[in-house]
């Protein structure tokens, strides 16, 4: 089992487990997506700070009613994307899909982790990316993932 530290900073942490890139037989939720990487290849039962947001009858943290507000209702999404630039000093022209799936991968971290920041990194569950990508496709159909910070 993954804990938070095998998801902390360092690409050095990162798990080298190439045998779960093109499959998903590591999923223990049954919502997880074959992903491109092998640091992606992770099931929310895999980290334990996910665990207080399972219920014992839930089986995948996307399943979570709190989820579905947090990270896929896009009015939660758009004001905290406007709240986020406001504090940056950024102009906001347009609250784009790929701005709200931005938007989404961060709440969903600050909502397990309860932190984020410059180098701060968490790989966001397989499930969970899916989920969100369902709900808030990009245009073009190009994802960049999960990149370890430089």
């Amino acid at each position: 089992m993954r804990t938070d530290s095998d998801t902390d900073t360092s690409e050095d942490e990162a798990i080298d487990n190439n045998t779960r890139v093109g499959n998903t037989d590591w999923c223990l939720c049954t919502n997880c997506s074959s992903m491109p990487l092998s640091d992606e290849c992770v099931c929310c039962k895999e980290i334990n700070a996910v665990s207080h947001r399972l219920a014992h009858t839930t089986l995948c943290v996307i399943e979570n009613e709190d989820f579905r507000t947090v990270c896929l209702n896009a009015e939660v999404l758009r004001v905290s994307a406007i709240a986020r630039a406001d504090m940056r000093g950024d102009n906001v022209q347009r609250i784009s899909n790929d701005v709200l799936r931005h938007q989404a991968y961060r709440q969903f971290t600050y909502w397990i982790h309860q932190r984020l920041g410059r180098h701060i990194r968490k790989v966001i569950p397989s499930c969970v990316v899916a989920k969100i990508r369902t709900v808030f496709p990009s245009s073009t159909g190009h994802y960049t993932g999960f990149k370890w910070p430089e």
